[in-house]
């Protein structure tokens, strides 16, 4: 049984963590933000064991896709796996939390008109040495079921790697939206074949401390997760390569940045009302970095 917060709900609490973070015209704006949440952590940040820590971290991208879907955002990527987690020694744990996932997608994309769509080099069997089940069928199937709705697309990256895209895959790749936001969970880099090839020419950074594993996270904190992914698009919004400033901009910039070595560190958690462990974001400002705990 999937039990997920009601629309109401997630919009109310989407308001007050927008007022928190001084976001205006937050509805709107949402249309705009694509995200690409870089999953990880699952298997640091919980004691689940094997395929159970991947199991939970889908869970967690469920609810964080239905929140983004409700808000009005009208596609995101989420990392899977790339060719080369195939030689990772944990890799059967990981291929079988995909498996588990399945018919649990397969119910969520129905229940919230979410399309699914696969991303990477499915020609080739992405199976573990020694598991015969092809998920590629399954990937497939799920494709094909939720073809038809269009409210929200999820890219999952799977068998992905930014060689495929910017040679095998190239002419596919070059159909799908651009990215605004990478969200990057417990590192605070991005690797080089998970790098979205010509898709994240306007993108901003934000880093979260915890890693992305479902129980850990309450659905206020995975709400204002995605309100600081959405500051973090507003904030850099036409700083790529077509910058301009006018008036007395560029020194108060230079004030901000190199004078006052602006820094913003706030904290919205509330023991009255959270039952989760503290959470903690880092996004970046033309000013200097910004760490929001909550």
């Amino acid at each position: 049984m999937i039990s997920l917060l009601i629309d109401e709900k997630i919009h109310d609490i989407f308001r007050d963590c927008c007022e928190k973070l001084e976001i205006d015209r937050f509805i709107k704006n949402m249309e705009d933000l694509v995200i690409y949440d870089m999953t990880d952590g699952t298997r640091t940040s919980t004691k689940f064991e094997g395929s159970d820590a991947y199991f939970d971290g889908g869970l967690f991208v469920m609810r964080f896709v239905h929140f983004l879907k409700v808000l009005g955002a009208k596609n995101s990527y989420i990392n899977v796996i790339h060719e080369g987690h195939k030689n990772r020694v944990n890799y059967e744990d990981i291929y079988e939390g995909m498996r588990r996932h399945v018919e649990m997608y397969r119910k969520f994309s129905i229940m919230d008109k979410v399309r699914l769509r696969f991303v990477g080099k499915h020609d080739v069997c992405i199976n573990p040495k020694y598991t015969s089940y092809d998920l590629r069928k399954d990937i497939k199937d799920l494709e094909d079921a939720s073809e038809k709705y269009s409210e929200h697309t999820v890219h999952f990256m799977v068998n992905y790697s930014t060689r495929w895209a910017a040679e095998e895959g190239k002419e596919f790749f070059s159909t799908l939206p651009e990215v605004n936001v990478i969200l990057r969970h417990a590192k605070g880099y991005v690797n080089g074949d998970m790098w979205l090839y010509g898709k994240l020419d306007n993108n901003s950074f934000v880093y979260a401390q915890n890693g992305s594993s479902d129980v850990n996270w309450s659905d206020r904190q995975i709400i204002m997760l995605i309100a600081l992914c959405l500051r973090s698009m507003m904030q850099n919004k036409g700083t790529h390569m077509s910058k301009k400033y006018e008036g007395d901009e560029k020194d108060v910039v230079r004030q901000k940045r190199e004078i006052e070595l602006s820094f913003i560190h706030k904290s919205f958690y509330e023991n009255s009302i959270e039952t989760k462990l503290k959470k903690r974001v880092v996004i970046f400002s033309s000013y200097g970095p910004e760490i929001y705990e909550f």
